[in-house]
């Protein structure tokens, strides 16, 4: 494997724009992703290593040799593998913190009522050929935000369920969320919602 330096080189950039205020080394070990240095000396090498992989479309093995050949840390593919598996609460945080930081529309539109986007999105790691993750996201209309991330494994199935209602809410989703059972937790929560449905569902 061929390193390229560029890829060194832009890590101060990179946690230029980390969330401002957001304590990498305390939420990882809040959130169980680090708790332990051996391998990885630190959260913001964990953080490293998890973009290395899944931006830039190397293979475990070379992400560990990357890893080793610029003297960021020294493991194996499986340790990796464990270590990021771990770690997928506390980057969905990381993820949501970024968006929040982005939010500058005004609330308090739609007269009264929340209006939320529920959907899902399959993650795959390179060389799968079939979903590895799923990002699970709430989305909030009025102030532009994403209010609610779950990371889950594939196992982890798209349902309204997933996300906590209030009265006055209006949840969007698309079709493959109109289940009877997924859509009672709306209602009891004195929530609405608008679904696509057709005549199996």
């Amino acid at each position: 494997m061929k390193i390229r330096p560029e890829i060194l080189d832009h890590w101060p950039e990179v946690r230029e724009r980390l969330p401002a205020g957001f304590d990498l080394e305390a939420t990882a070990r809040l959130r169980g992703a680090f708790t332990r240095v051996r391998e990885i000396k630190n959260a913001e090498t964990l953080l490293r290593l998890a973009l290395a992989y899944g931006g830039l479309g190397m293979s475990l093995r070379e992400t560990c040799a990357w890893a080793e050949a610029g003297g960021i840390a020294r493991l194996s593919d499986p340790s990796l593998l464990e270590r990021l598996c771990k770690a997928a609460p506390w980057l969905g945080d990381i993820v949501a913190a970024l968006i929040a930081e982005q939010a500058k529309v005004s609330a308090g539109r739609f007269a009264g009522y929340r209006l939320r986007v529920l959907d899902g999105t399959s993650i795959c790691h390179p060389g799968a050929d079939r979903t590895t993750w799923r990002l699970h996201v709430g989305y909030d209309l009025a102030t532009a935000q994403v209010d609610q991330l779950e990371l889950t494994d594939i196992h982890g199935a798209e349902n309204l369920r997933r996300l906590t209602y209030a009265p006055g809410d209006i949840v969007l989703a698309d079709r493959y969320y109109a289940r009877p059972r997924d859509l009672r937790p709306v209602i009891d929560a004195g929530a609405d919602f608008i679904v696509r449905t057709g005549w199996n569902s």
